[in-house]
């Protein structure tokens, strides 16, 4: 599939191009006009190859699928060897391909049940984990079974979020290259945990925590919803927006409607689109912050500030739903907490003191570089957005939702064997 420059088809140059408007996680989409000037042909030139350009995507997705079924051929439960082998491979192959990476975060961040597409695609290639004669075992299994729909989104954002990690730390110069053999080292910690990667003496390792204390801990993380602040109203108007629309449908002209108002006194607060989603979404976020804070003063070791951070989270959601339509802005890398932040964090007193208590450096987990603590953490912290993301649409009861936080606590500590 590899082939020079030189060598490719038009077509093949006309989604290498589609691709490149990808080049950062983005869910704004491109148009054939752009698409024709950067490939340096005509738009009619483009519709000889694709119909439209519903065609053009279908056809970005298929390459995607195409690539996936070469590595995901190969897993099978029964031999582990064989399935660390191929997840290694489906890691390195995200490493060099950025740009599928980003577009599968956009569509699964965007599109409710996005995954039941690709699952029935991977069933069209004869996928062997997700069919069993005649029967899409794997999609049935992942409507059905909580189980399988944590470890899957486990597994997924794992995979994306460490991905996503060394990339921004190679574009920092912060490392030189990618690790040798960086998808066995994820790999290795997808199936793992965190408590099969790393020894009792180092920093990151978590303690044992009994089904008591796990509870008294996400007892303490309870909200009363007395206390809990009202919330922007702008916020709510962009939430509803994103909700009847989607991200790419947000634009100031329909907030400004769903509130009733002028666009141009919208203007007055904001200068653009964009600074008004991240001026909202930080709000919150620093109050989630807040209440991270105060829960995790209840933390004695490691492996509890993990429940503590899991159990605020999913508690302040559970508070605010409003914001769950917003959360696939944040799983595109629309805000993180950046080594440069954390300073600020400091500096305004918004850093746990679990925070303040790693080192500077970590090298286990191994990844295949020194990084920072909070590069764990921050995984940990994505894991329940992309679960509830994923879970939106699939009307999950509570006790299914309690049922998947605990599965994704056990899944980080333990791994997925």
């Amino acid at each position: 599939m590899i082939q020079s420059e030189n060598s490719k088809s038009t077509k093949e140059i006309i989604l290498d191009t589609a691709f490149s408007f990808l080049e950062t996680p983005r869910f704004t989409s491109f148009s054939m006009n752009e698409l024709a000037a950067k490939v340096g042909i005509s738009k009619p030139a483009i519709y000889r190859h694709f119909t439209n350009k519903d065609a053009l995507l279908d056809a970005m997705e298929n390459l995607i699928v195409e690539n996936l079924s070469d590595f995901l051929k190969e897993i099978n439960s029964s031999n582990i060897e064989n399935t660390k082998k191929s997840l290694g491979k489906l890691v390195e192959y995200f490493v060099h391909n950025p740009t599928h990476i980003n577009y599968l975060i956009a569509q699964m961040s965007s599109t409710p049940n996005y995954e039941e597409r690709l699952f029935k695609k991977l069933y069209e290639s004869n996928i062997s984990f997700v069919k069993k004669g005649n029967e899409n075992t794997y999609l049935e299994n992942f409507r059905s079974d909580i189980a399988a729909f944590v470890k899957h989104v486990f597994s997924g954002m794992t995979i994306f979020f460490f991905v996503k990690v060394q990339e921004k730390l190679r574009k920092n110069s912060q490392i030189s290259e990618t690790p040798e053999n960086f998808g066995d080292k994820i790999v290795n910690l997808l199936l793992s945990g965190l408590r099969g990667t790393t020894q009792k003496t180092d920093d990151l390792y978590p303690e044992q925590i009994s089904a008591e204390r796990q509870s008294e801990l996400i007892s303490l993380c309870k909200i009363d919803q007395k206390t809990f602040p009202e919330e922007n109203r702008i916020f709510t108007a962009l939430a509803n927006v994103i909700e009847k629309y989607k991200m790419p449908g947000v634009t100031v002209e329909r907030i400004a409607d769903e509130l009733g108002m002028a666009k141009s006194s919208l203007y007055e607060y904001f200068d653009n689109k964009n600074q008004m989603i991240k001026s909202l979404v930080n709000k919150e976020l620093q109050l989630l912050q807040t209440i991270i804070i105060e829960n995790s003063t209840e933390a004695k070791t490691f492996a509890e500030y993990i429940i503590v951070l899991l159990a605020s989270e999913m508690e302040y959601f559970s508070h605010r739903p409003s914001i769950i339509p917003i959360c696939g802005w944040l799983l595109m890398g629309g805000e993180n907490i950046s080594e440069q932040n954390k300073e600020n964090c400091e500096s305004e007193g918004s850093v746990s003191p679990w925070e303040k208590r790693f080192p500077d450096r970590v090298i286990s987990p191994d990844l295949g570089f020194p990084y920072s603590p909070e590069v764990i953490t921050g995984w940990i912290r994505c894991l329940p957005i992309a679960f509830l993301v994923e879970a939106k649409g699939k009307n999950l009861s509570p006790e299914k939702h309690r049922e998947g936080f605990t599965l994704m606590i056990d899944y980080i500590l333990n791994g997925i064997k």
